[in-house]
């Protein structure tokens, strides 16, 4: 019989105390961005095809929708731990290599992910600039930029918390 405690936030891939909130807070936001997308492209179609009135800008409004649920897919993917890893190696290591080449991994993981999150930022900056929006409606894209700046670098910061976490 184990030791560790039985409930739901001890079990591998299920958050504990603020995480949790965090999780929650994105699965709500993106469970509504997927919704509105489905909702969207159906009645699109439907209208399309039955009384050949499509809705206008479909596409802009979910080509802005698409890039919050993306946004929000990164720290959920941490969260979830589900990072793309190839460990097929390193498990075949000893330990005490194995726990650098952890933190190295994430490391780098996290200096991608801020990488990403600076660029989309700055893109957001030069966006808003330009005046940059979506063809039909001219839906602003800086927005868009912003979302992917917060949640790649929401995603970075949640990849440290959880080697940290690991650690202990």
């Amino acid at each position: 019989m184990s030791d560790r405690p039985s409930d739901a936030s001890s079990r591998p891939g299920i958050p504990s105390g603020w995480k949790q909130w965090i999780e929650a807070a994105l699965i709500g936001v993106g469970s509504l961005t997927i919704f509105a997308m489905m909702f969207l492209s159906v009645a699109d179609a439907f209208l399309r095809s039955i009384l050949n009135a499509p809705i206008f800008g479909a596409n802009d409004y979910t080509q802005v929708i698409l890039s919050v649920a993306v946004s929000i897919s990164l720290p959920l993917c941490v969260l979830a731990g589900r990072v793309i890893a190839i460990d097929t190696l390193v498990a075949r290591l000893p330990a005490f290599i194995q726990r650098p080449l952890g933190w190295l991994v994430s490391l780098v993981g996290a200096a991608m992910l801020l990488y990403l999150a600076w660029r989309a930022f700055l893109n957001g900056q030069e966006a808003a600039q330009f005046a940059e929006t979506t063809l039909l409606l001219q839906l602003p894209l800086g927005p868009s930029y912003y979302a992917i700046a917060v949640g790649s670098g929401l995603a970075a910061i949640l990849l440290i918390a959880e080697r940290l976490h690991h650690e202990r």
